[in-house]
């Protein structure tokens, strides 16, 4: 009724004859509000007046809090219009307020959130549900509410409501967290933990099974160590160092320091792992990796592309099975390559972050080259229409600067393409027939298998040449 969150029963007050005029009261369950529909009489009945609703609510006791503007208004407009007027709030009483102390009570988003009940054929991404609740440095936790003194209410019959004393629980600051006497902040990024109503925040996030739908996709801003597996097609973004000690099913993943999976990572699709840090894993299949420093990897590398500003290394007993490797300065492993798959490529001592611009840059170069083509064409035939003649020289020389500028970058991107001339190849066992090696652009195939070989440039020959591994 009206938005009231009240229950309300009817209460029908009899009128003299079927044709007069009448009231229907509705009372709340607490008796704190009174709702009217008013009725117009018949043709021969008699109408509403004041008279006849006061002697109404005297009748059923209400006495307090009456809405007599509101009543006389209702009663006009019945009388004038012939028409019922429905919900008509006549009467409400005053709500005690509960009496209570001062506390801290958590703020509503940093509450333990609702995941929702999974069900197959829902359109609901349930990824993107946590049960973390994630905070970050200098987040309020938790603000102080004022004491309230208590003060009694009265229904609409004037009996006093008497107030509760409410025992509010407050909570505590704990570690990583702060107070000024009125809120209480989380001291860093992180988990918060409420364990008997203290808070803390735990710069760390340990998940003890797996990362599935239970956990969501993980955003955490510090360190976070994974017990279990992580599920296929669930994201990992990690500000700070990343612990897998099971198998990591890659679909993205961000991570602001170092990553270590004791199981190995294995990606569908377009799987992508990004790291700042260092990475240590058992094996690599099927992803592809951006690493800013070195790659360290136990068993073998599978059908992966990898990225790294400074080297790639898989142990003695290790190996690059497939795919390709873009590295600043070394690759070292047991063995590297396999005759019946496809050949191993590996890049060394450029900078393969310019590589996109610098293909970029090309394709602009040959789309001028293709114009100035045509404009050479038109002019090698002689023309009358002098103003067109002019519109496409001005153009001519807008492309010729263009491609000038093109040039130009094209000498800053070789002179900054080529990091380090003393990267090198490493292979302590077994390099494969066929294996591709591109170091500072110059490129080596290995017409037959070499053996604990050390692969860089000659520097007075201009070319890559095999070296006994010591």
């Amino acid at each position: 009724m009206s938005g009231s969150s009240h229950k309300f029963f009817n209460k029908i007050t009899l009128s003299s004859t079927q044709q007069d005029a009448r009231i229907v009261l509705n009372f709340s369950d607490d008796d704190m509000e009174v709702y009217a529909d008013f009725f117009p009489a018949a043709s021969k009945g008699v109408p509403l007046n004041i008279e006849y609703a006061k002697n109404l609510l005297g009748r059923l006791n209400i006495t307090y809090g009456i809405f007599w503007d509101h009543i006389e208004h209702a009663i006009e407009e019945c009388n004038s219009t012939g028409k019922k007027q429905s919900n008509v709030l006549i009467a409400r009483g005053d709500i005690p307020v509960d009496e209570s102390s001062a506390y801290f009570s958590i703020e509503e988003n940093v509450r333990k959130p609702k995941i929702p009940k999974f069900e197959a054929e829902a359109p609901t991404n349930y990824r993107a549900f946590s049960p973390y609740i994630i905070v970050q440095k200098g987040q309020t936790l938790a603000t102080e509410r004022n004491a309230v003194i208590g003060i009694s209410g009265r229904t609409v019959h004037g009996i006093s409501v008497p107030f509760k004393i409410l025992n509010n629980v407050s909570v505590l600051p704990g570690k990583n967290t702060y107070s000024d006497g009125k809120k209480i902040y989380a001291d860093l990024s992180g988990q918060l933990l409420i364990n008997n109503n203290v808070l803390d925040v735990d710069p760390v996030l340990n998940i003890n099974g797996v990362v599935g739908y239970a956990t969501g996709n993980i955003n955490f801003p510090g360190d976070a160590v994974i017990q279990g597996e992580v599920n296929d097609g669930f994201q990992l973004n990690i500000g700070g160092s990343l612990t897998v000690r099971e198998t990591l099913d890659v679909t993205d993943v961000i991570v602001r320091n170092d990553l270590s999976v004791k199981g190995g990572m294995i990606g569908r699709g377009r799987a992508l792992v990004k790291v700042s840090g260092n990475i240590q894993a058992r094996f690599v299949q099927n992803c592809r990796i951006a690493c800013k420093k070195t790659v360290n990897v136990t068993a073998e590398i599978i059908n992966s592309t990898i990225y790294t500003m400074e080297s790639v290394n898989v142990s003695d007993k290790g190996m690059i099975m497939s795919g390709e490797i873009y590295s600043f300065h070394s690759v070292t492993a047991g063995k590297i390559g396999k005759e019946s798959n496809y050949p191993v490529k590996i890049h060394l001592g450029t900078d393969w972050t310019l590589k996109q611009e610098m293909e970029q840059n090309e394709n602009i170069m040959r789309i001028i080259t293709a114009k100035l083509e045509k404009i050479r064409s038109y002019f090698s035939v002689s023309s009358d229409d002098n103003a067109k003649a002019s519109k496409i020289e001005q153009m001519r020389k807008r492309l010729s600067n263009e491609y000038e500028k093109c040039l130009a970058k094209k000498d800053d991107f070789e002179k900054r393409y080529v990091i380090d001339t003393n990267a090198h190849l490493d292979c302590v066992q077994t390099l494969a027939a066929n294996t591709i090696i591109d170091i500072c652009g110059i490129e080596f195939i290995a017409e037959r298998p070499l053996c604990k070989s050390r692969l860089l440039i000659d520097k007075n020959l201009g070319r890559i040449v095999p070296q006994p591994l010591s």
